[in-house]
């Protein structure tokens, strides 16, 4: 059984992973953190080797301020402020990051889930942010892993739901700030175009 854990605490994380460690290997890439905001080093770590997602909100680094004054650095403290959205260390541990915009909390728009995964705000501001490959491969193919998809989603080829946007730049080579707000050329859901700029 596929798990999602709405876990964003150091303890409540830890555990999520030590009880996916007692599972043994079969368990590996069928169990997710979601909402994961502030990580340890240790835990960065042991995600990859136990298989298991993390599942990340980039536009939540907006609702914080760089010099952590706002009420999530507050509550969270100085220590775990500072261990905001590690979405490259992650990465760059080898753990599959799904990324989404947690809408209806935060605007359902992927050109602002891409750009923040590149470029954090606020508290995450000073962390390296994903490249662009990254952060598309963690709205597409690796939120398809988070989902159980990989069979009908999360890339285009034959026999796919084909599920996409075309926009009007390209999203790995384009900055941030223009993947923010390039024009939506072409929308197609389950193989029917929804929208198609004129």
């Amino acid at each position: 059984m596929r798990t999602a854990t709405h876990a964003i605490g150091d303890a409540a994380v830890r555990h999520v992973l030590d009880t996916v460690e007692s599972l043994g290997p079969d368990a590996r890439l069928v169990h997710r953190v979601e909402h994961l905001e502030s990580v340890p080093d240790d835990t960065v770590a042991r995600f990859a080797p136990l298989g298991v997602i993390a599942s990340m909100q980039p536009p939540h680094t907006g609702y914080t301020r760089a010099d952590r004054s706002d009420e999530w650095s507050q509550r969270l403290g100085e220590e775990r402020a500072l261990r905001a959205w590690r979405l490259r260390d992650l990465r760059d541990a080898g753990a599959v990051v799904a990324l989404g915009s947690d809408w209806p909390i935060a605007h359902f728009d992927a050109r602002s889930v891409l750009a923040t995964a590149r470029a954090p705000r606020g508290a995450a501001a000073a962390r390296a942010g994903l490249t662009g490959l990254q952060a598309l491969e963690g709205c597409t193919s690796h939120a398809a892993l988070a989902a159980g998809e990989t069979s009908a989603a999360g890339r285009i080829a034959v026999g796919f739901r084909a599920d996409l946007t075309a926009l009007g730049v390209d999203p790995v080579d384009a900055g941030g700030d223009e993947v923010a707000e390039a024009p939506v050329r072409l929308t197609v859901t389950g193989g029917h175009v929804v929208h198609r700029e004129v």
